[in-house]
């Protein structure tokens, strides 16, 4: 037995390791042999040294000083006409132009704001996504989403939403702006180990509620130790560098926009900004790598898992690694909304590039208990309408013939009474008409029903069960399978019935 195994079925092979190396003479893999520096074929033993250069060291590299070379060639972001304001209720940092007047948080709608030169140390970005459409067209684009995109979600609006919601929502703040994020290229390479599991099927027999014996297939699993690996290139992974988007509704509402065209990145250009707001990042390189990598390992996981062989698997391992990286700074367009309907508010994002709309509505809660108890109500009579009028099951065939003769019976069941001096003895019998195909099947059972060979067979199995007395059931079930054999066959050659099985009285045969 293997160390995973169960009871759906075997497990094959062994379980491997990730790295292999094959060998120059033969092509076999190569293995370390611990204590030495040679690796050596077990196939046909070419042995080979691994070769260590004089004065090689092991060099540990660190992010933080591939970042600090990196911040060292990005140029800074003007400050000169611009000045930040900060919100003392959730921590946002805008720079907006100078002269430009607020008295609310664009994000959490806090009266605290404060004031303040931007620093002098803000990275300008590499590239910057441009607003595609006005204020107005966004709010435009609110209203539609509110009143449900599509004829489902009209419907659904329809259902849920309370009927004056599209006349009452009033737009409070609405205010366009760039968003900082780091966009992370990298290569993974990924090596996996798994069990592949192959679906195989057995006929396992059984005695249902009343006493009659069944057959049924079961479902198997062949496991089998498997192993592979994969290169990956992941292009212009987003990472959003705002801490605005990873609290409350925000971040869900955000990753709902997404995504965002980055192959229409253009140069950073400060005259993008006339008429807009730009939020400073509040996330360095370092932070949304480590949120990047961990997005990046959870989506190669998944590709090693649909490159895993078979119908299914478990005890997927995957050890991956990050080489190539690059990332830059840049700053994606998003208009941020809040509208208040009977004294609430809810936050709204579009994506001031391609217009997608998420945000917040209110549910009526009538309507939704009105949609709730008419489901029950179908639900219930749907139940009710099939337990009166729906199509009961057939009984297992005890014989006799079912109303409508469309296919011979899977397993046909025959009593058949052994009479003894010392008291009748009724052996069950069950067996399945053999033939090529289901129509050959049905006529051999129409045939065994109108000619009478019914009585036949059940007078050659009480003829055998009279002259053995001593043999087991299973040694005198072959017996009377042997028996229909010889004497009952189909036209073209061969038994009229598979599968014959017989059981007897309890304590009158013994196995």
């Amino acid at each position: 037995m293997g160390e995973f195994d169960n009871d759906q079925g075997p497990v094959e092979g062994t379980k491997a390791q990730g790295n292999t190396l094959p060998c120059a003479q033969c092509g076999a893999e190569l293995e370390f042999r611990p204590g030495s520096t040679v690796l050596k074929c077990g196939y046909c033993g070419h042995s080979q040294q691994i070769q260590v250069a004089a004065g090689a060291a092991v060099v540990e590299y660190d992010l933080n000083d591939a970042v600090s070379r990196y911040l060292g060639k990005v140029a800074h972001m003007q400050t000169q006409g611009r000045r930040q304001i900060k919100c003392e209720d959730c921590g946002a940092d805008i720079i907006v132009e100078a002269g430009a007047t607020t008295a609310r948080c664009d994000y959490c709608g806090g009266k605290r704001i404060v004031e303040e030169e931007v620093p002098p140390g803000v990275l300008q970005p590499e590239g910057i996504l441009p607003f595609q459409f006005d204020s107005n067209s966004a709010v435009e684009r609110f209203r539609k989403w509110l009143a449900g995109e599509g004829f489902f979600g009209r419907l659904w609006v329809r259902l849920v939403r309370p009927s004056a919601l599209q006349q009452r929502a009033s737009v409070q703040d609405l205010h366009g702006i760039y968003v900082p994020f780091w966009t992370y290229d990298s290569n993974a390479q990924s090596y996996w180990t798994a069990q592949a599991g192959y679906y195989y099927y057995v006929t396992e027999h059984y005695t249902d509620s009343q006493g009659k014996r069944q057959s049924r297939q079961a479902r198997k699993i062949r496991w089998v130790w498997t192993n592979g690996q994969r290169r990956d290139h992941y292009d212009d992974w987003l990472v959003c560098a705002s801490r605005q988007y990873y609290q409350g509704d925000l971040q869900r509402l955000m990753k709902e926009i997404e995504p965002f065209p980055t192959k229409q990145l253009t140069p950073f250009d400060q005259k993008y900004l006339a008429g807009f707001r730009a939020e400073r990042y509040s996330m360095d390189l370092k932070q949304c790598w480590d949120i990047a990598r961990d997005g990046m390992l959870a989506e190669c996981r998944t590709r090693c898992s649909r490159d895993v062989p078979g119908d299914t698997h478990r005890f997927l391992e995957v050890r991956t690694s990050f080489f190539g990286q690059s990332f830059k700074h840049v700053l994606l367009p998003v208009f941020v909304m809040g509208y208040r309907f009977k004294e609430k508010s809810y936050n709204v994002l579009v994506n001031g590039s391609t217009g997608e709309v998420r945000g917040g509505a209110p549910l009526s809660w009538i309507k939704l208990t009105i949609l709730i108890v008419a489901l029950l109500a179908l639900i219930g009579g749907a139940i009710a309408l099939f337990s009166i009028y729906g199509k009961q099951p057939q009984p297992a065939n005890q014989g006799g013939q079912p109303a409508a003769a469309t296919e011979a019976p899977a397993t046909y069941f025959l009593p058949v009474t052994v009479k003894r001096a010392d008291g009748d003895e009724t052996v069950q019998v069950q067996f399945s008409f053999a033939g090529a195909d289901a129509a050959a099947r049905l006529a051999n059972w129409k045939e065994f029903e109108a000619t009478g060979m019914k009585s036949k067979v059940e007078s050659e199995i009480e003829s055998v069960v009279k002259a053995d007395t001593r043999s087991g059931s299973t040694a005198l079930t072959e017996k009377i399978s042997r028996r229909l054999a010889e004497k009952f066959t189909l036209a073209g050659g061969g038994p009229r019935f598979d599968n014959v099985q017989a059981s007897f009285p309890q304590g009158r045969r013994k196995p």
